[in-house]
């Protein structure tokens, strides 16, 4: 499965999951707190995970905080996904203070969208004439929710730690132990038994990481990319490539002639072995590029290559030419 298909779409319960913690937890009124095994620690949050997961049934969303603290230096994010289960969508937005947001969208069945927001593809996007593009577009047949987006309730159902559980005046609950690798975890539950929330806390290099969640459940809203603001990943990557056309095709050119001087010896330079060469190093160099763009046709005494951008019309050409024991390479 691509990088796009297998996200991070649930850093953050992925990253509790593994276990990341712990905010303060409110104060509350006739706390009790119960010492529990291992094994009384599995079995309370199998009851959790199973309720969690009917609570999640149609859908569910998790809007996740994150901090991460290093030598006095802090940088902070959040996280929204939204599970519309019932129509087999997900969608999760991303955001790192000072970075902008990411948005990926996972049609189950179908494939992957992800969010546009600067650089090359913004670039591409232009020179293509496609402007209003905002998604691009992965299609996988095999993404499922279920895989790339564990509900609430997958995430507890597998901790066997001794901890402690307290009771709320309320009815609700939370659980709190620290993971194996050193983690702690604190889990917010509802007096139904349903996962509410989650805190993490992890301590490692001098560095500190804090996540924390809250969860919501019953039917969502998945906004689906239309397909006049979509593109296929391919498209855009072929457009990507000819945004440096002309440097590829000089690469392509100027290969070729350096590897057909070596060829030579310093003897004269045969035309059919230049042929040959240049050849071979423009496939390595579209090999290189991702996509077939450079071109190499015969002419008296070596060859032209050329590229032409689809979108712009435009071509690049060099000759490269055999000349005594030189090659010479020129710009038409």
């Amino acid at each position: 499965m691509s990088v796009l298909t297998r996200p991070a779409v649930l850093l953050a319960s992925a990253a509790v999951a593994a276990g990341l913690l712990v905010a303060p937890g409110a104060a509350y009124a006739a706390d009790t707190t119960t010492q529990l095994t291992a094994a009384e620690m599995k079995a309370a949050l199998e009851k959790v995970s199973a309720a969690s997961d009917t609570a999640a049934a149609e859908g569910w969303k998790g809007a996740a905080g994150y901090r991460f603290t290093e030598s006095g230096k802090s940088v902070t994010g959040t996280e929204t996904i939204t599970a519309d289960r019932t129509h087999g969508l997900l969608s999760d937005v991303f955001a790192v203070d000072g970075f902008g947001a990411t948005t990926l969208v996972l049609d189950e069945g179908d494939g992957v969208y992800q969010s546009i927001s600067g650089g090359p593809q913004v670039d591409a996007l232009k020179m293509m004439g496609r402007s209003a593009v905002k998604y691009v577009f992965v299609a996988d047949k095999t993404v499922s929710l279920e895989d790339s987006a564990p509900d609430p309730g997958d995430l507890v159902e597998d901790y066997a730690v001794a901890g402690t559980r307290t009771a709320h005046e309320d009815g609700s609950a939370h659980y709190a132990f620290t993971a194996g690798d050193g983690v702690s975890i604190t889990l917010h539950v509802g007096a139904d038994a349903v996962l509410t929330g989650t805190d993490a806390t992890m301590t490692e290099d001098g560095g500190t990481s804090e996540v924390s969640l809250d969860y919501s459940y019953g039917p969502q809203t998945v906004h689906k990319p239309a397909a006049a603001e979509t593109i296929d990943h391919k498209t855009l990557a072929t457009g990507v490539a000819y945004l440096t056309m002309p440097e590829t095709v000089k690469r392509a050119a100027s290969l070729g002639a350096a590897d057909t001087r070596k060829a030579a010896k310093g003897r004269k330079v045969n035309v059919t072995t230049l042929r040959r060469v240049v050849r071979a190093d423009a496939s390595a160099v579209n090999s290189y590029a991702g996509v077939a763009m450079v071109k190499v046709k015969n002419v008296s005494g070596g060859v032209r290559v050329f590229g032409t951008n689809p979108w712009t019309k435009k071509t690049v050409t060099y000759s490269v030419k055999a000349s005594g024991k030189k090659v010479v390479v020129k710009k038409l």
